[in-house]
């Protein structure tokens, strides 16, 4: 494959340049933007937004123009804090913890430029932008410097539920400083004892003098403590006197840091202790924060909305919040296969396998080596189809909360909701394998420091654990997605997909792998049923067992389906180039491609899709047999 889209490049400082044979690396990092644009305008289709009364202002040349824009920021501001934010990581002292110091002016400057405020409805100070592109971004700038960009991201979140269940006093007081920036915003669910099991948190609300005050500790808390914002607005999960057991005994509190005195200013003390940081494998600029609330029996909390609908409400911030995880992945892996393939398309060593009993035969370029080759367009695959499935979801989200009728807003929504797990689990699992295999493409070399794999590798390993681990995502899928509606909005999708695999049966370039596709989906189908009689014979371990290979199944066909519609755009495009050019022989085309940025673009669309179909989605072959073994050897076995 060997080819290199137009691109961004980030320019990252590093200890030390490498001479590698006859090529000088600099430990760059590349962005493809070329990629984004076609997802966007040529594949998603995002302008069908501009037809909705909520997007009718913008253009596709207002796209254009913040991509462009956010590029050279992520260049210029983003990228350059990365490594010296890794290297110099957060600190805590009595309490007090400190952020690297490059990110202080970087973190101002993300909401000044109103880079952190896109989506943000327009009625709050943000710009009212549509998802999708909000996705693309995020994309770009967490591939810059992803623990940065995490914190302004729960920031975010958390005025977006402020938004919606937040009373009138709370939007007031709050949002224009969760908007702007000035201060932070957690999400506060994890404890030490319950761990994902949140209906057993143990810290409670207890209400006195007409006020809730809040005692308990929480860990994992991104954001928890920092000296970048002036006052930090932690959102906790607290269980009121007298409430239910479990999940529904749950409410919702805010809890600032600094509450609010009656000048309207953040000056008073609240009983809020960070205890100290975690020492991570990666991420090590965004501080993880063990905190306490009511050491002193002194926290002031505020209910947001009812009592015990706690967990309804961070739904909203944890739903935002895991597409946030998988367009992380994305970023992340997208960075590692970027920088991979520039490397090998410097890298000199060995000789073409044609040549090598020559001792004579000269060296080659390493993109000229099959299993190199192989690992590219794996690595090429993946980046492309998760990079499609989240925006597709993001669309989806859009269209589900602003279109004018009804039964596309109700299908998008359950689309919306089938994809959220799948987004999250599967496209964090793919960040941290695409990067691993980065590495393996650089060898030794990936495995230093000096390139900046290593920590694109370290970074992505958390998005499989944080915002609900994959596995619960799995079991999600498998215990409330699939069975939405009865199995009706899982029924749907199929059917679309059926539909697109009728509509291009006879396609003259891809019909084999339509072919190949439609047998996929029908094995997904047959699985899923099998699924549903287990449940129905009352075996509910089972399918839980087997949740996590399903969603990879899942997965794998989604992307399958969405790098399969791109090779019909792109085949389309490729043939209107080779008419405007006149070339009518292959010799033509073929020299064509090799001599035109777009032709090969295109011409690359169509392999990846046809290699992904017939070399990585048949991985769901081994999946199926796997799970419609009924084996039940790992429930059996003696681990107690």
């Amino acid at each position: 494959m060997g080819c290199c889209p137009t691109e961004m490049v980030l320019f990252l400082p590093f200890p030390k340049l490498r001479r590698i044979g006859i090529c000088f690396m600099s430990g760059e990092i590349t962005f493809d933007v070329r990629d984004s644009q076609f997802v966007l305008f040529e594949h998603q289709r995002v302008q069908q937004l501009f037809e909705l009364p909520r997007f009718a202002e913008f253009e596709v040349n207002d796209f254009e123009m913040m991509i462009s824009e956010a590029r050279r920021f992520a260049k210029n501001v983003l990228a350059p804090t990365n490594r010296p934010g890794d290297v110099e990581g957060c600190t805590w002292e009595e309490g007090h913890v400190k952020v690297p110091k490059p990110f202080h002016d970087v973190y101002r400057r993300m909401y000044d430029d109103g880079w952190m405020k896109m989506a943000t409805d327009v009625e709050y100070g943000g710009m009212g932008l549509p998802l999708p592109l909000g996705a693309a971004l995020g994309e770009l700038f967490v591939g810059a410097n992803c623990s940065l960009v995490m914190l302004a991201g729960l920031t975010r979140a958390a005025a977006a539920l402020l938004i919606e269940y937040g009373s009138d006093e709370m939007k007031e007081l709050y949002l224009p400083n969760l908007v702007e920036g000035r201060w932070q915003g957690t999400m506060c669910l994890t404890e030490a004892q319950a761990g994902s099991a949140v209906g057993s948190l143990t810290t409670a609300a207890v209400m006195r003098d007409g006020q809730y005050y809040v005692r308990g500790q929480k860990i994992f808390i991104s954001g928890g403590e920092h000296d970048m914002t002036e006052n930090i607005i932690h959102l906790v999960l607290a269980r009121c006197e007298n409430a239910p057991p479990g999940i529904k005994g749950v409410s919702l509190f805010l809890v600032p840091k600094l509450c609010i005195d009656d000048q309207g200013n953040a000056t008073i003390p609240n009983d809020v202790t960070c205890l100290g940081i975690e020492e991570k494998l990666g991420l090590h600029g965004s501080p993880t924060c063990a905190m306490s609330f009511g050491d002193n029996d002194q926290c002031l909390g505020y209910l947001i909305g009812e009592e015990h609908k706690g967990i309804e409400y961070m739904f909203h911030m944890m739903n935002s919040a895991r597409i946030g995880v998988g367009i992380q992945g994305v970023g992340l892996a997208s960075c590692a296969y970027q920088s991979a393939l520039q490397y090998a398309q410097e890298r000199v060593q060995g000789v073409d396998m044609k040549n090598f009993r020559d001792p004579l035969a000269p060296s080659v370029l390493i993109t000229e080596h099959p299993d190199v080759r192989r690992m590219l367009t794996t690595m090429k695959a993946y980046v492309e189809g998760c990079r499609a499935m989240l925006v597709h979801a993001a669309l989806c989200v859009d269209l589900a909360e602003h279109s004018p009728e009804e039964a596309i807003r109700e299908k998008m929504l359950g689309r919306a909701e089938l994809l959220t797990p799948v987004c999250k689990a599967y496209c964090s699992d793919i960040g941290f394998e695409v990067s691993t295999t980065a590495i393996q493409v650089l060898g030794g070399h990936g495995y230093l420091r000096d390139y900046p794999i290593e920590q694109l590798l370290r970074d992505s390993k958390i998005g499989s654990i944080y915002e609900g681990t994959n596995g619960i995502q799995a079991i999600d899928l498998v215990g409330r997605k699939i069975g939405r509606k009865q199995g009706m909005t899982f029924m749907e999708f199929m059917g679309d997909l059926g539909e697109v695999i009728d509509k291009h049966a006879d396609h003259p370039t891809l019909s084999a792998a339509f072919a190949r596709f439609k047998h996929h989906k029908e094995q997904l189908e047959a699985t899923t049923m099998s699924f549903a009689g287990m449940q129905m014979s009352g075996d509910l371990d089972y399918p839980l067992l087997s949740a996590t290979p399903y969603l990879r199944m899942l997965g794998n066909l989604i992307v399958g389906w969405l790098l399969l519609e791109q090779a019909v755009v792109a085949d389309a495009a490729l043939e209107e180039i080779y008419a405007s050019s006149a070339a009518a022989d292959d010799a033509a085309k073929a020299a064509l491609r090799r001599g035109q940025d777009d032709a090969k673009f295109y011409f690359n669309k169509l392999k990846t899709a046809e290699f992904f179909v017939s070399n990585l989605l048949t991985q769901n072959e081994h999946l199926a047999a796997a799970i419609e073994s009924n084996d039940h050897s790992a429930l059996e076995a003696i681990y107690n």
